[in-house]
């Protein structure tokens, strides 16, 4: 199994090149690695950009948008497009038509520092915006998978979709082809990514497969199987598209960090490479298919940080005809981007003079009424699920399983300070006597199941339960988890997938090769 890179030092370059540097990390996580790298670009480049007509997006119907300046709130809609049409795309298969299985709504916080990703899964079951087909007749809006609209009528027909369902005004958009993704991935020297178990997936004609075969562990890999890897669905994980957008979210949050450590923007020839390839890939609105809007664009994010990226996938509940359902906390998350607020949504902090281990409560809660999300620190495959379907009969309310990239060989129960006694109940009942308090959880309480955990508790220990006062060093843990789809009919909670800076390992196929 690989390692970890050490992250890179400060570059010793100008200031200029680190905040360009910045700008690229965020068009690399949303699939273009446009932006920074243009300041080195030949102007020729620019022609490359392909413009799409916006003339069917009404003016008058859009919701309002921030006053645009290179501070201002903005939101960026990213589209990969499955398109065969192109230089490089043919190899994929005679497939007419194009469709978008991944749409990313990027939000540029006020000053440019954070960034919110949310990712909108493909099977939502909505209602899409009457647009104008390529052949210039009309659609009527009317309810059905969300991924339609690109279907229909392109990514103008998207946006308008996204922004009658949202009433988020979309400022600017990408579109980006095989091809391009391919050719960043190469450019940069390949992508860190990892798995829990071996993936194979052999192409049989036919058929399909996507030619992915990587070990467990950690691979760095070229364009081609980078592309394998997030596109494919079936074989991988739970086999279900929400599966794979976490899979997409890790490996864009690996690629943003290779891109931080490795300094891109000290290699011109690097760069020129990117861009020559990109530029000529993508597509977008008319006001942005240029070099100097672009390179604008990128260094107005100087201080955007890996750590400061922020991946969601749009809370949602499954039904029983396996289609996904937006819900009330759907629609508080749409409001949250337009007042351009954080999500989740920051509660009230306790009074200075608490505490940080003070009880607020004068009753012990149940089981039932404790949630938790349940992480895999050890080796040992299926861990986690295991002791999830312990705590599960014990009445615990379990929101996410996954996998940690930590090794311990003692259990860990982490908390929010407002959950010390939920935690307490936790620990009585699993024997686990290490209790960390972490306010940056997402999660209320996270269990770290080590090598210790046996038929639903821990070894049996003398210690008592001792709450640590001092936040984990650690990166939260709740940034590995894996969304686990709920029960027909129930909310699935999935707020916070974690930022660009933590490292995550995602689930193979464990297949055996012939």
């Amino acid at each position: 199994m690989g390692k970890h890179r050490a992250p890179g030092t400060e570059s010793a370059a100008h200031p200029w090149l680190r905040k360009a540097t910045a700008g690229l990390s965020i068009f690399i996580m949303t699939l273009t690695a446009l932006g920074g790298g243009a300041v080195y670009a030949i102007n020729g480049l620019g022609a490359n950009i392909g413009s799409i007509d916006t003339s069917d997006l009404n003016n008058a119907d859009r919701p309002d948008s921030f006053a645009q300046s290179d501070t201002s709130p903005t939101n960026l809609l990213i589209m990969g497009s499955d398109s065969r049409e192109g230089d490089g795309n043919d190899i994929y298969g005679k497939v007419g038509g194009a469709r978008s299985d991944t749409t990313l709504l990027v939000h540029l916080y006020n000053d440019r520092k954070d960034a919110l990703v949310v990712s909108i899964p493909r099977d939502s079951m909505v209602e899409i915006a009457g647009c104008t087909k390529p052949d210039g007749t009309q659609t009527r809006p009317y309810e059905t998978k969300f991924n339609a609209a690109f279907a229909f009528g392109g990514p103008v027909c998207t946006i308008k979709t996204v922004e009658k369902l949202t009433n988020v005004r979309i400022d600017y958009f990408v579109v980006v082809d095989f091809k391009a993704f391919k050719t960043v991935v190469d450019a940069i020297g390949g992508v860190e990514v990892c798995l829990t178990t071996p993936a194979y997936d052999p192409v049989i004609p036919g058929k399909g497969g996507s030619g992915l075969d990587l070990p467990a562990g950690y691979s760095t890999i070229s364009g081609e199987q980078a592309l394998a890897f997030v596109r494919a669905r079936e074989t991988l994980g739970d086999g279900s598209d929400l599966s794979r957008i976490k899979r997409q979210q890790d490996f864009i949050a690996s690629m943003i960090r290779g891109m931080t450590e490795k300094g891109l923007l000290t290699n011109p020839q690097m760069i020129y490479r990117v861009l020559g390839a990109i530029t000529s890939s993508i597509k977008t609105n008319p006001e942005f298919a240029n070099i100097q809007a672009l390179q604008d664009f990128a260094l107005s994010m100087g201080g955007l940080s890996p750590s400061r990226i922020t991946f969601v996938t749009l809370p949602f509940e499954l039904r029983g005809d396996g289609n996904v359902y937006w819900t009330a906390e759907t629609d508080a998350l749409w409001q949250a981007i337009r007042m351009d607020q954080a999500w989740p949504l920051v509660e009230p902090s306790a009074s200075p003079s608490m505490s940080p281990v003070a009880s607020v409560t004068t009753v012990a809660p149940k089981p039932s009424d404790i949630s938790l999300s349940v992480l895999n620190a050890t080796s040992t495959v299926g861990l986690a699920k295991t002791a999830a379907s312990d705590l599960r009969t014990k009445g615990y309310e379990i929101i996410k399983v996954g996998n940690s990239t930590k090794r311990l060989t003692t259990s860990e129960i982490l908390y929010k300070s407002d959950q010390l006694e939920a935690a307490q109940v936790l620990a009585a009942q699993t024997g686990i006597t290490k209790l960390t308090l972490d306010n940056s959880l997402v999660s209320p309480i996270v269990l770290l199941v080590a090598t210790d955990w046996k038929a639903g508790k821990v070894t049996a220990t003398t210690a008592s339960p001792t709450p640590s006062a001092s936040k984990s060093t650690t990166p939260s843990p709740t940034t590995t988890l894996t969304p686990t789809p709920a029960p027909s009919g129930s909310p699935t909670a999935n707020a916070n997938e974690g930022t660009a800076a933590d490292t995550t390992c995602t689930e193979g196929n464990n297949r055996v090769k012939k």
